[in-house]
């Protein structure tokens, strides 16, 4: 993160970030029900899954109770955000399919690969100082080859002529949404502290450097894309 604390997700931030969510990223409520049939017809019937910066929840609300054979792993730094992730299989019932891990990706044992990842709304926060590739690359290693990985991130290359036109647009449709006054200058505050953005060409190096091949991006609104990746190496 540029600056740790302009994110809190174990504090206010954390607190409101589901409201938030689904107000100022466009499509975000479908991105999930699309998100999970595409995982549908790459993984079928049986399949684990680790779900990277579990927030709360949303991949197990949406995946777990119409994929009755899917396993998830649940990895989360910020306790808060574990916690409300357990209500959340709890209350549909799904407890029994969902492991939890308070911890950061490179932290998880590598001696398991899963068949799929999805890391939704977390790259941003980090620095291209290396510490982007270090995300990936702990994401990769624990997908089998062949694996699918999903990458959702807000992005933009600020030297070129579409961002101020695209992000100008992103804060219309804020106050479109209704996300307007002390709550988007909160937000704003946040974006400029906290958030690293780099370009799509970036991110496909990246991801291209942790092994991650591009099949296609499959979701995108304004500021926001979500890639569809396989695992190629070994």
């Amino acid at each position: 993160m540029k600056d740790p604390k302009a994110f809190n997700f174990d504090g206010d931030y954390g607190e409101e970030y589901k409201e938030l969510a689904s107000c100022v990223i466009p499509g975000y409520d479908e991105l999930f029900i699309a998100t999970f049939a595409l995982l549908q017809e790459r993984l079928g019937t049986k399949a684990r899954i680790l779900i990277v910066g579990c927030g709360t929840g949303r991949e197990i609300e949406v995946f777990a109770p119409l994929a009755g054979e899917w396993e998830f792993d649940c990895v989360d730094p910020a306790q808060s955000m574990v916690e409300y992730s357990r209500q959340v299989a709890e209350h549909f019932g799904v407890s029994s399919r969902v492991r939890f891990h308070h911890a950061y990706t490179h932290e998880l044992d590598t001696g398991y690969r899963f068949d799929a990842a999805t890391a939704i709304n977390v790259m941003h926060f980090l620095l291209d100082d290396g510490s982007k590739d270090a995300f990936m690359q702990s994401i990769s290693k624990r997908v089998k080859p062949g694996g699918t990985v999903i990458l959702f991130d807000l992005h933009g290359d600020r030297s070129e002529s579409y961002f101020s036109l695209f992000y100008a647009a992103w804060m219309r449709y804020m106050d479109l949404r209704g996300y307007t006054g002390k709550k988007k200058e909160r937000l704003l505050k946040r974006l400029d502290a906290g958030i690293a953005y780099v370009g799509q060409d970036r991110i496909l190096e990246i991801c291209r450097n942790a092994g991650l091949q591009l099949v296609r991006p499959y979701w995108s609104g304004l500021l926001y894309t979500a890639w569809l990746l396989e695992r190629v190496d070994s």
